[in-house]
C-alpha cells in the first residue's frame, strides 16, 4: 500500500509538471510582447502610446501600435502578435510629446526613468541594445552642447574649425565602435546607415564627385534586410536617390531602379517594396512627363512579365500589361509605326483617294498630327500649330506635316482643311465602312420592334449576325438562339416578314489608334528624318522648343 501511494503521488506530480510545461509552451507559442516601464513623477491615469516607424511609398510614416494607462507610476504594453524588429517610441497622448525612443529586437523590454529628468535617469533592464542606444544619444547631446559653446566663443576661424573637427572625429569614432560591436543587431545596422559617404580629395570635378557619390550611395545599407523599412531615415534616403542623385531621363531612372532591385534581390519583402515604390513614383510623379512611359514598359517587361511580381493580383497585372503594350510602340526613340494593314498594304488616303505613308515625306522633321474635324479643341489648336510651323519654315527648318483625321465624315474633313487653310499639309484619313445588319422599328413602315421596349414606337437598334439574315429577312428562331437576351422577346411582323435593313458602319483598317495612344485629340508627334519619335503628345509651343534644342538655335 505504501508503494502504491508513493507511485500515485509521483504520477500526480509528473502530471502536474507536464501540465505546467504544456501551459508554458502554449503561452510561449503565442509570441507575445511585453514592454514594462516604471516612470517616476508621471501623471496618474495619463495614456501613453507605443508607436513605430514604417517606410511607405510616400514617407517615413509613424503608426500607433498599442496604448497603456499609467497606474502607480507603471505602464505595460502587451499583445499577442510579435513586434517587428525596428524603431519604436513612446509618446504622451495628451501632449503628443515623445518620452523615449525604443529599439525592439526582443519581445520583452523593461525600463525605468524619471519624467523630470529622462535622459540621465533612463535605465533599461536586460536590454543591452537599448542601453547602448540611450548612451549614444546622451553622448551626442554632450558633444552638441560642446560645439554650441565653442560657436558662442569669439575664437579665430581656424581654431574653431579645428576644435569642431575634433568633436566630429570623436563622434565618428564613438559611432564606429558601436557599429563594430553591434553588427549583428538592429541598432548597429541602423547606425551604419547614418554614416556619410566620403569623397576622396583627389576627386574635384563636380560630375566625377556626383558619379562617385552615387556609385557608393548604398555602401552603408543592406537592402536585403527588410528591417530597414522599420527605420526613420530609409524613405528620405531612397527618395533622394531617385529625385536628387538620378538624372531626370527615363534611361537613368531605369538604371537606378535596376540597381535597387538587384541590391534587394533575395529578400521578397524588400524586392516588392522597391518595385512598388518605383511604380508609385512613375504613377504619381513621372507619368505625365514626356518619355517617362518607358519606365512603365521596362518594369512590365523585366519584372511583371517575368513572373517576379507574384504579390500582384491577376487583374492588376493584366491592366498594367495592357497599358504597357499600348504605349510600347510609340516610346521616344522608336521608329513611328507605319500606317499599313495586316497584309502590309497602306490605307491612309487623301481627299482624292490616293494612298500615302509616312515614308512618303522626305524632310528632316515630320510633324505627325492627329485631329478630329468636328473637335472644338482641334479647331482652336490647329491655327496655333500652323502658325508655329509656318514660322519654323520661314526660319529655314526642313519640316513637313502628316495630318491624320480621326473621324469618318469626309465632308467634315474637307471643310476642316479648307477653313484651317492646311491644304499644304499631307492630309489623310482612314475612312472605310462595312455593312452591318440591324433590326429596328420604323414608325412609318411599321416593320417590327421587340416587345421589351416600353413604347412600341421607340427605336431600338440591335446588331444582327449576318448568317441569321437572308435577302434582308431575319430568321427569328436562329436569331433568338444566338442572342439569348432576346429569347423571350416578341417581334411584330410586317407583311408576314421579319424584315431587316443593312447599315454602313465605319471601321479602321488597323490598330493605329492604339499604337499611337489616341484617346482624345489633338495629339502631336515630332519625328526625325528616319521617322524616329523625338517628342510626343506635345503642344504647339513645344514644337519649336524641341526643334531649337536639336538644332541648338
Amino acid at each position: 500500500m505504501k508503494y502504491i501511494l508513493l507511485l500515485t503521488a509521483s504520477l500526480l506530480f509528473l502530471i502536474n509538471l507536464n501540465a505546467q510545461t504544456l501551459y508554458d509552451f502554449l503561452n510561449k507559442s503565442k509570441s507575445t510582447y511585453e514592454i514594462n516601464g516604471t516612470i517616476k513623477n508621471a501623471t496618474e491615469g495619463d495614456t501613453l502610446i507605443l508607436g513605430f516607424y514604417r517606410t511607405t511609398y510616400t514617407s517615413a510614416a509613424t503608426f500607433a501600435k498599442d496604448t497603456a494607462v499609467i497606474k502607480n507610476n507603471k505602464i505595460v504594453f502587451s499583445g499577442k502578435d510579435s513586434l517587428a524588429e525596428g524603431m519604436y517610441f513612446i509618446f504622451d497622448k495628451k501632449t503628443t510629446s515623445m518620452l523615449l525612443p525604443l529599439i525592439v529586437s526582443k519581445q520583452k523590454i523593461s525600463f525605468e526613468c524619471d519624467i523630470k529628468n529622462m535622459q540621465e535617469s533612463l535605465k533599461f533592464i536586460n536590454s543591452p541594445v537599448n542601453t547602448t542606444a540611450a548612451k549614444y544619444q546622451e553622448f551626442l547631446q554632450v558633444k552638441m552642447e560642446e560645439r554650441r559653446q565653442l560657436e558662442n566663443q569669439n575664437l579665430p576661424k581656424e581654431e574653431l574649425n579645428q576644435k569642431i573637427e575634433k568633436i566630429s572625429e570623436e563622434i565618428n569614432n564613438y559611432r564606429q565602435n558601436i557599429i563594430t560591436k553591434n553588427s549583428d543587431n538592429f541598432f548597429g545596422m541602423f547606425l551604419k546607415t547614418t554614416e556619410q559617404i566620403i569623397i576622396p580629395e583627389s576627386i574635384t570635378e563636380p560630375e566625377k564627385m556626383h558619379a562617385f557619390y552615387k556609385s557608393h550611395y548604398w555602401d552603408n545599407f543592406n537592402l536585403k534586410d527588410e528591417r530597414i523599412l522599420n527605420t526613420s531615415n530609409f524613405y528620405n534616403t531612397l527618395n533622394d536617390y531617385i529625385d536628387k542623385f538620378t538624372h531626370k531621363d527615363p534611361d537613368s531612372l531605369i538604371n537606378s531602379i535596376d540597381i535597387l532591385t538587384n541590391l534587394a534581390s533575395g529578400n521578397e519583402e524588400m524586392f516588392k517594396f522597391i518595385i512598388e515604390f518605383s511604380f508609385y513614383k512613375w504613377e504619381k510623379e513621372l507619368k505625365n512627363i514626356m518619355g517617362m512611359d518607358k519606365i512603365l514598359v521596362h518594369i512590365t517587361d523585366n519584372y511583371i512579365q517575368q513572373n517576379l511580381c507574384e504579390w500582384m493580383d491577376s487583374t492588376r497585372k493584366a491592366n498594367i500589361i495592357e497599358r504597357a503594350e499600348q504605349i510600347s510602340p510609340n516610346l521616344i526613340g522608336k521608329k513611328a509605326t507605319e500606317f499599313i494593314d495586316a497584309n502590309d498594304r497602306p490605307f491612309m488616303k487623301d481627299l482624292k483617294g490616293k494612298t500615302h505613308t509616312l515614308s512618303d515625306i522626305q524632310a528632316k522633321y515630320t510633324l505627325l498630327v492627329f485631329y478630329g474635324p468636328s473637335c472644338g479643341h482641334c479647331k482652336k489648336e490647329m491655327p496655333k500649330v500652323k502658325k508655329q510651323l509656318d514660322s519654323l519654315v520661314n526660319q529655314g527648318i526642313d519640316i513637313k506635316t502628316f495630318a491624320v483625321a480621326t473621324e469618318f465624315d469626309k465632308k467634315e474633313w474637307e471643310k476642316f482643311i479648307k477653313e484651317q487653310n492646311t491644304s499644304s499639309w499631307l492630309n489623310v484619313a482612314d475612312i472605310r465602312h462595312q455593312d452591318v445588319f440591324y433590326i429596328f422599328k420604323d414608325k412609318e413602315k411599321n416593320m417590327f420592334v421587340s416587345s421589351d421596349i416600353k413604347s412600341k414606337y421607340n427605336v431600338k437598334r440591335i446588331e444582327v449576325p449576318a448568317f441569321t439574315v437572308n435577302n434582308n429577312q431575319l430568321n427569328i428562331e436562329t436569331f433568338k438562339q444566338v442572342k439569348q437576351q432576346y429569347k423571350d422577346s416578341e417581334f411584330i411582323l410586317s407583311e408576314n416578314k421579319f424584315s431587316c435593313l443593312k447599315e454602313k458602319q465605319p471601321v479602321t483598317s488597323s490598330d493605329w489608334r492604339e499604337k499611337y495612344d489616341i484617346y482624345s485629340t489633338p495629339v502631336i508627334y515630332l519625328l526625325d528624318k528616319e521617322k524616329k519619335i523625338l517628342a510626343k503628345r506635345i503642344t504647339h509651343k513645344q514644337i519649336a522648343k524641341v526643334i531649337k534644342n536639336k538644332e541648338k538655335l
